[in-house]
């Protein structure tokens, strides 16, 4: 049996998608930006080669993206699963360009002009993007990291929305600035039953 730890990655900051506001349709907020990427060494000292990455992608594309469900929680939590009290924006889609990841999201906001309840976490970020406040993606996932910090036996269980993403540009110089994303305090067993 081997011991997996839970991984969380970062990406570099996401920009809000800009549509033309109908009064007749619910707000909706939007973003877009790298989400995921592949052999290039993080903030957080770790890579992710893309044969690991992107059959993880493509199953978490066709089982989550593709049945909507695939739910980003405010910052990472200290488990391997998705809970939906804690989703702050919900992923629309993922596509693969140079080795990384573009996704957009939707953040789960209240529109009580239109009698939709958001989120509160999704208020939280709604509240945060309107004020201007930068944020990424980052990905949890369970896996093994070697002494080189390569990822293998990746298992993709969601991308989150946080505030100190550890890939792209934001990481440049200073990537101690972000959070070191394997939790040690938690080790996870994957048996014959997954």
């Amino acid at each position: 049996m081997k011991e997996l730890k839970l991984i969380t990655e970062s990406a570099a900051p996401v920009e809000m998608v800009k549509e033309a506001f109908d009064p007749g349709k619910p707000k909706t907020l939007k973003f877009k930006g790298i989400f995921l990427q592949s052999e290039k060494r993080n903030g957080n000292n770790r890579i992710y080669p893309y044969k690991e990455l992107k059959p993880e992608v493509d199953r978490f594309i066709e089982e989550m993206v593709n049945t909507d469900r695939a739910l980003s929680e405010l910052e990472h939590p200290e488990r391997c699963d998705i809970n939906p009290d804690r989703a702050c924006s919900r992923i629309l889609s993922l596509e693969e360009d140079n080795k990384q990841w573009i996704g957009e999201a939707v953040i789960l906001a209240t529109d009580e002009k239109h009698g939709i309840k958001g989120t509160p976490c999704g208020d939280i970020l709604a509240a945060l993007a309107n004020y201007g406040t930068a944020f990424g993606m980052s990905s949890r996932a369970i896996g093994e990291v070697d002494k080189d910090g390569y990822v293998s036996s990746l298992h993709l269980v969601t991308i989150d929305t946080v505030l100190n993403p550890s890939i792209g540009e934001m990481c440049g110089n200073n990537g101690n600035r972000f959070v070191n994303g394997i939790l040690e305090s938690k080790s996870f067993f994957i048996d014959t039953h997954g």
